[in-house]
Protein backbone atom coordinates (compact mmCIF):
# COMPACT_ATOMS: atom_id res chain seq x y z
CA UNK A 1 0.00 0.00 0.00
CA UNK A 2 1.44 3.81 -0.91
CA UNK A 3 1.02 6.13 1.96
CA UNK A 4 -0.32 9.12 1.08
CA UNK A 5 1.69 11.56 2.62
CA UNK A 6 4.77 9.95 0.91
CA UNK A 7 3.12 10.50 -2.66
CA UNK A 8 2.53 14.05 -1.38
CA UNK A 9 6.09 14.50 -0.89
CA UNK A 10 7.34 13.37 -4.23
CA UNK A 11 4.77 16.01 -6.07
CA UNK A 12 6.64 18.69 -4.08
CA UNK A 13 9.76 17.50 -4.92
CA UNK A 14 8.43 17.10 -8.67
CA UNK A 15 6.83 21.00 -8.13
CA UNK A 16 10.03 22.28 -6.75
CA UNK A 17 13.14 20.65 -8.19
CA UNK A 18 14.98 20.15 -5.41
CA UNK A 19 14.63 18.43 -1.99
CA UNK A 20 15.73 21.17 0.58
CA UNK A 21 13.11 23.37 -1.27
CA UNK A 22 10.74 20.75 -1.50
CA UNK A 23 11.51 20.29 2.39
CA UNK A 24 10.59 23.93 2.73
CA UNK A 25 7.44 23.66 1.16
CA UNK A 26 6.55 20.52 3.21
CA UNK A 27 7.48 22.34 6.70
CA UNK A 28 9.89 19.51 6.60
CA UNK A 29 13.95 19.23 6.77
CA UNK A 30 15.70 17.61 3.48
CA UNK A 31 16.73 14.81 6.05
CA UNK A 32 13.22 13.94 6.45
CA UNK A 33 12.16 14.60 2.41
CA UNK A 34 14.59 12.04 1.68
CA UNK A 35 13.38 9.60 4.31
CA UNK A 36 9.80 10.12 2.88
CA UNK A 37 11.05 9.41 -0.74
CA UNK A 38 13.14 6.14 0.44
CA UNK A 39 10.39 4.35 1.77
CA UNK A 40 8.22 5.15 -0.73
CA UNK A 41 10.65 3.77 -2.90
CA UNK A 42 10.31 0.52 -0.86
CA UNK A 43 6.62 0.91 -1.29
CA UNK A 44 6.49 0.61 -4.83
CA UNK A 45 10.13 -1.21 -5.69
CA UNK A 46 11.61 1.10 -8.00
CA UNK A 47 13.63 4.31 -7.84
CA UNK A 48 11.64 7.39 -8.10
CA UNK A 49 14.42 10.27 -7.95
CA UNK A 50 18.11 10.04 -9.63
CA UNK A 51 20.48 12.89 -9.18
CA UNK A 52 20.45 15.80 -11.82
CA UNK A 53 23.47 18.46 -11.01
CA UNK A 54 22.31 20.26 -7.73
CA UNK A 55 18.82 19.21 -8.48
CA UNK A 56 16.81 15.73 -8.68
CA UNK A 57 15.29 14.49 -11.52
CA UNK A 58 11.70 12.37 -11.56
CA UNK A 59 12.07 8.93 -12.72
CA UNK A 60 9.81 7.40 -15.56
CA UNK A 61 7.92 5.77 -12.27
CA UNK A 62 8.04 8.52 -9.92
CA UNK A 63 6.07 10.92 -13.18
CA UNK A 64 3.31 8.01 -13.47
CA UNK A 65 2.99 8.26 -9.21
CA UNK A 66 2.85 11.71 -9.68
CA UNK A 67 -0.11 11.59 -12.21
CA UNK A 68 -2.03 9.32 -10.21
CA UNK A 69 -1.31 11.57 -6.24
CA UNK A 70 -2.82 14.23 -7.94
CA UNK A 71 -6.09 12.78 -8.05
CA UNK A 72 -5.53 10.67 -5.15
CA UNK A 73 -4.96 13.73 -2.81
CA UNK A 74 -7.91 15.04 -4.66
CA UNK A 75 -10.15 12.51 -3.12
CA UNK A 76 -8.48 12.40 -0.13
CA UNK A 77 -9.39 15.85 0.24
CA UNK A 78 -13.14 15.69 -0.90
CA UNK A 79 -13.56 12.65 1.49
CA UNK A 80 -12.27 14.92 4.23
CA UNK A 81 -14.94 17.53 3.12
CA UNK A 82 -17.58 15.54 2.63
CA UNK A 83 -16.87 13.70 6.06
CA UNK A 84 -17.04 17.57 7.77
CA UNK A 85 -20.47 17.76 6.43
CA UNK A 86 -21.69 15.74 8.78
CA UNK A 87 -20.84 17.91 11.53
CA UNK A 88 -23.45 19.91 13.23
CA UNK A 89 -23.46 23.87 11.47
CA UNK A 90 -20.90 25.18 9.65
CA UNK A 91 -17.81 26.03 12.41
CA UNK A 92 -14.28 26.57 12.02
CA UNK A 93 -11.61 28.65 10.15
CA UNK A 94 -10.93 29.58 6.55
CA UNK A 95 -7.37 31.19 5.35
CA UNK A 96 -7.81 33.80 2.61
CA UNK A 97 -4.75 34.61 0.30
CA UNK A 98 -5.17 37.40 -2.65
CA UNK A 99 -4.60 40.39 -4.35
CA UNK A 100 -4.93 43.33 -2.25
CA UNK A 101 -8.24 45.03 -4.23
CA UNK A 102 -10.07 41.74 -4.54
CA UNK A 103 -9.60 41.16 -0.91
CA UNK A 104 -11.44 45.06 -0.52
CA UNK A 105 -13.94 44.85 -2.59
CA UNK A 106 -15.04 40.90 -3.17
CA UNK A 107 -13.62 39.44 0.40
CA UNK A 108 -14.29 42.43 2.53
CA UNK A 109 -18.32 42.77 1.78
CA UNK A 110 -18.32 38.54 1.86
CA UNK A 111 -17.10 38.80 5.14
CA UNK A 112 -19.61 41.26 6.38
CA UNK A 113 -22.30 38.68 5.36
CA UNK A 114 -20.97 35.47 6.61
CA UNK A 115 -20.77 37.14 10.17
CA UNK A 116 -24.23 37.74 10.34
CA UNK A 117 -25.40 34.17 8.59
CA UNK A 118 -22.43 32.17 10.36
CA UNK A 119 -21.47 33.35 13.26
CA UNK A 120 -19.50 30.90 14.01
CA UNK A 121 -17.36 30.72 10.80
CA UNK A 122 -14.05 33.07 11.27
CA UNK A 123 -11.86 34.27 8.24
CA UNK A 124 -7.90 34.71 8.95
CA UNK A 125 -7.14 37.16 5.46
CA UNK A 126 -3.63 37.97 3.93
CA UNK A 127 -3.09 40.17 1.17
CA UNK A 128 -0.61 38.02 -1.29
CA UNK A 129 -0.15 38.15 -5.09
CA UNK A 130 0.34 35.31 -7.38
CA UNK A 131 2.36 32.59 -7.62
CA UNK A 132 2.84 33.39 -3.91
CA UNK A 133 -0.79 32.18 -2.85
CA UNK A 134 -0.76 29.64 -4.65
CA UNK A 135 2.23 28.49 -3.04
CA UNK A 136 0.25 29.00 0.49
CA UNK A 137 -2.96 27.02 -1.28
CA UNK A 138 -1.07 23.86 -2.36
CA UNK A 139 1.17 23.89 1.24
CA UNK A 140 -1.96 23.85 3.11
CA UNK A 141 -1.67 27.28 4.67
CA UNK A 142 -4.16 28.82 2.70
CA UNK A 143 -7.78 26.84 1.95
CA UNK A 144 -8.72 29.93 -0.51
CA UNK A 145 -6.93 32.06 -3.00
CA UNK A 146 -7.94 34.98 -4.81
CA UNK A 147 -6.08 35.58 -8.05
CA UNK A 148 -7.09 36.62 -11.44
CA UNK A 149 -5.55 35.22 -14.95
CA UNK A 150 -2.30 35.63 -16.27
CA UNK A 151 1.38 34.06 -16.40
CA UNK A 152 1.69 33.88 -12.46
CA UNK A 153 -0.95 32.09 -11.69
CA UNK A 154 -1.91 28.19 -12.50
CA UNK A 155 -3.63 27.03 -15.80
CA UNK A 156 -7.05 26.48 -15.30
CA UNK A 157 -6.47 22.47 -15.96
CA UNK A 158 -3.86 22.04 -12.76
CA UNK A 159 -4.61 19.13 -11.18
CA UNK A 160 -3.54 20.05 -7.50
CA UNK A 161 -6.80 22.82 -7.44
CA UNK A 162 -10.44 23.73 -8.75
CA UNK A 163 -10.83 27.26 -10.04
CA UNK A 164 -14.03 29.23 -9.31
CA UNK A 165 -14.60 32.11 -11.35
CA UNK A 166 -16.05 35.06 -9.72
CA UNK A 167 -16.36 38.17 -11.87
CA UNK A 168 -14.30 40.12 -15.21
CA UNK A 169 -13.07 43.44 -13.69
CA UNK A 170 -13.18 45.28 -16.87
CA UNK A 171 -10.41 47.97 -16.83
CA UNK A 172 -11.40 51.84 -17.71
CA UNK A 173 -8.69 54.72 -19.07
CA UNK A 174 -7.54 56.98 -16.22
CA UNK A 175 -6.33 60.65 -17.48
CA UNK A 176 -5.38 63.77 -16.10
CA UNK A 177 -8.70 66.23 -16.22
CA UNK A 178 -7.30 68.34 -19.06
CA UNK A 179 -5.91 65.80 -21.36
CA UNK A 180 -7.76 66.03 -24.72
CA UNK A 181 -9.38 62.53 -25.16
CA UNK A 182 -10.86 63.18 -21.17
CA UNK A 183 -13.79 65.38 -23.50
CA UNK A 184 -14.72 61.94 -24.86
CA UNK A 185 -17.42 59.56 -23.22
CA UNK A 186 -15.98 56.66 -24.72
CA UNK A 187 -11.89 55.89 -25.90
CA UNK A 188 -10.41 53.83 -28.00
CA UNK A 189 -7.88 52.03 -26.22
CA UNK A 190 -5.50 52.29 -29.51
CA UNK A 191 -5.65 56.22 -29.23
CA UNK A 192 -3.23 56.13 -25.81
CA UNK A 193 -0.78 54.00 -27.49
CA UNK A 194 1.56 57.72 -27.89
CA UNK A 195 0.78 58.38 -24.10
CA UNK A 196 3.07 57.80 -21.45
CA UNK A 197 2.01 55.25 -18.91
CA UNK A 198 1.70 54.07 -15.15
CA UNK A 199 1.04 51.41 -14.07
CA UNK A 200 2.00 47.77 -12.14
CA UNK A 201 5.27 46.42 -12.02
CA UNK A 202 6.50 43.97 -14.29
CA UNK A 203 6.38 40.47 -12.79
CA UNK A 204 2.79 41.37 -11.28
CA UNK A 205 -0.77 39.66 -12.75
CA UNK A 206 -1.86 43.37 -13.00
CA UNK A 207 0.86 44.58 -15.48
CA UNK A 208 0.02 41.53 -17.97
CA UNK A 209 -3.44 42.19 -17.88
CA UNK A 210 -2.65 45.55 -19.07
CA UNK A 211 0.28 45.09 -21.47
CA UNK A 212 -1.91 41.86 -22.88
CA UNK A 213 -4.52 44.20 -23.37
CA UNK A 214 -2.79 46.88 -25.16
CA UNK A 215 -1.36 44.48 -27.37
CA UNK A 216 -4.67 43.24 -28.87
CA UNK A 217 -5.13 47.01 -29.52
CA UNK A 218 -1.94 47.02 -31.32
CA UNK A 219 0.99 48.40 -29.73
CA UNK A 220 2.75 48.14 -26.06
CA UNK A 221 2.28 50.73 -23.74
CA UNK A 222 5.52 52.69 -22.71
CA UNK A 223 5.83 52.67 -18.60
CA UNK A 224 6.90 55.71 -17.49
CA UNK A 225 5.48 55.18 -13.78
CA UNK A 226 5.12 52.51 -11.64
CA UNK A 227 2.83 51.14 -8.70
CA UNK A 228 1.15 48.39 -7.04
CA UNK A 229 -1.75 50.67 -5.38
CA UNK A 230 -4.19 51.71 -7.95
CA UNK A 231 -4.54 55.19 -6.20
CA UNK A 232 -1.24 56.31 -6.24
CA UNK A 233 -1.79 55.49 -10.18
CA UNK A 234 -4.57 57.50 -10.13
CA UNK A 235 -2.73 60.40 -8.43
CA UNK A 236 0.37 60.46 -10.78
CA UNK A 237 -1.96 60.44 -13.49
CA UNK A 238 -4.00 63.25 -11.82
CA UNK A 239 -0.25 65.15 -11.60
CA UNK A 240 0.03 64.90 -15.87
CA UNK A 241 2.79 62.51 -15.36
CA UNK A 242 0.82 60.01 -17.75
CA UNK A 243 -2.26 57.44 -18.55
CA UNK A 244 -2.94 54.52 -17.03
CA UNK A 245 -5.74 51.40 -17.08
CA UNK A 246 -7.62 50.67 -14.21
CA UNK A 247 -10.12 47.84 -13.05
CA UNK A 248 -13.02 48.98 -12.01
CA UNK A 249 -12.62 47.11 -8.54
CA UNK A 250 -9.75 49.39 -7.82
CA UNK A 251 -12.58 52.55 -8.72
CA UNK A 252 -14.27 53.11 -4.95
CA UNK A 253 -11.52 56.55 -4.70
CA UNK A 254 -10.44 58.64 -7.37
CA UNK A 255 -8.11 61.48 -6.43
CA UNK A 256 -9.06 65.07 -8.00
CA UNK A 257 -7.51 65.96 -10.76
CA UNK A 258 -8.08 62.66 -12.72
CA UNK A 259 -11.00 61.28 -14.68
CA UNK A 260 -12.02 57.40 -15.76
CA UNK A 261 -13.08 56.94 -18.98
CA UNK A 262 -14.55 53.80 -20.39
CA UNK A 263 -12.88 52.32 -22.98
CA UNK A 264 -14.35 50.96 -26.74
CA UNK A 265 -15.02 47.28 -26.92
CA UNK A 266 -13.63 44.95 -26.49
CA UNK A 267 -11.96 46.21 -23.22
CA UNK A 268 -9.44 44.44 -21.29
CA UNK A 269 -10.80 42.83 -18.06
CA UNK A 270 -9.19 40.97 -15.39
CA UNK A 271 -10.79 37.97 -14.60
CA UNK A 272 -10.95 37.31 -10.78
CA UNK A 273 -11.04 33.90 -9.94
CA UNK A 274 -11.08 31.33 -6.43
CA UNK A 275 -9.27 28.59 -6.12
CA UNK A 276 -9.10 25.49 -3.94
CA UNK A 277 -7.28 22.76 -3.51
CA UNK A 278 -8.67 20.10 -5.56
CA UNK A 279 -11.94 18.23 -3.80
CA UNK A 280 -11.76 20.91 -0.92
CA UNK A 281 -14.07 22.91 -1.76
CA UNK A 282 -16.75 20.36 -1.21
CA UNK A 283 -16.03 21.34 2.76
CA UNK A 284 -19.00 23.01 4.20
CA UNK A 285 -16.64 25.81 5.47
CA UNK A 286 -14.89 26.39 2.13
CA UNK A 287 -18.50 26.13 0.39
CA UNK A 288 -19.66 28.54 2.42
CA UNK A 289 -17.23 31.31 1.99
CA UNK A 290 -17.54 30.11 -1.91
CA UNK A 291 -20.89 31.26 -1.90
CA UNK A 292 -20.36 34.39 -0.43
CA UNK A 293 -17.64 35.77 -2.62
CA UNK A 294 -19.83 34.92 -5.49
CA UNK A 295 -22.82 36.93 -4.01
Amino acid sequence: MIDARRLRVLREVAEQGTLSAAADALHLTPSAVSQQLAALEREVGQPVIERNGRGVRLTGAAEVLVGHANVVLAQLEAAAADVAAYSEGIVGTVRIAGFATALAEIVAPAAARLRESHPRLRLTITEQEAPGCFTALARGDADLALSMASRLAPPADDFRFTQHPLRADTLDAVLPAGHPLAARERIALADLAPEPFVGPPDGTSCHDVTVNGCAAAGFTPGFEHWSLDFYTTMALVAAGLGVALVPRLAQAAVPPGAVIRPLETPAPARHVFAATRAGAERRPTVAAVLEALRA
